[in-house]
């Protein structure tokens, strides 16, 4: 609750942005209207397995596709202003590394759909795509299928907000100390997942995430 409250107080500092419905916050631009939120990035990887889409720079970038600066709780204070629900009390905390069998007896996800994009300039103009693009699922040979990700807002244990302590934000396994989730089938597999190199721009290209709600789910 400390936690919450300190994070109200620090959006009460957010300055306007454009226009009426758009504010900043800690680098992070909230729309209402749109019901978007878009914060900095960067590519962290161009190959190899992945079990993170996004963490913060201080969290498993080993194995996250991008990397931000911003910080998990500040996403999360972000997202409650536009309605998503709060935190999650448990018990019981995920373990640190997440294993096969973990994922072999944790269960589905529930929250908040978002569709996530991504946005960069290079060389060949600005792009705009899904972050499933950038993505490839082993086992199926293909891209990741396209669709919303669950925004489950990770959970609370011992009053530590843990995607604030593990630095993750946007998991392709089921993490749910993560802010948000991949829901697609093989999201109990850590064997799958890695970097659609050709869709890939280069390694440290600065990179817009932009996530948007679509709908709430009760928890």
């Amino acid at each position: 609750m400390l936690l919450l409250l300190a994070g109200c107080a620090a959006f009460g500092q957010a300055t306007p942005a454009g226009g009426g419905n758009v504010i900043t916050f800690r680098g992070i631009q909230i729309d209402k209207q749109a019901r978007t939120i878009t914060f900095p990035a960067a590519i962290n990887q161009r190959e190899g397995p992945l079990e993170y889409l996004l963490v913060n720079e201080k969290g498993k970038t080993h194995e996250s596709l991008l990397s931000t600066k911003i910080d998990p709780y500040d996403i999360q204070v972000a997202m409650l202003l536009l309605g998503i629900n709060p935190a999650a009390q448990v018990t019981v905390r995920p373990p640190d590394q997440i294993t096969k069998q973990y994922l072999q007896t944790t269960p589905e996800l529930k929250g908040a759909k978002v569709t996530l994009l991504l946005a960069w300039r290079d060389a060949h103009g600005p792009h705009r795509m899904p972050a499933e693009n950038l993505i490839r699922n082993t086992e199926a040979n293909a891209t990741m299928t396209p669709g919303p990700w669950i925004y489950n807002g990770s959970e609370m244990y011992n009053g530590r907000f843990l995607a604030q302590v593990d630095g993750s934000v946007t998991a392709l396994v089921r993490d749910s100390a993560a802010l948000m989730n991949n829901p697609r089938p093989g999201n109990d597999d850590d064997q799958i997942w890695e970097v659609n190199s050709p869709a890939t721009p280069a390694l440290g290209t600065p990179v817009d995430v932009i996530a948007q709600l679509e709908q709430i789910v009760s928890k």
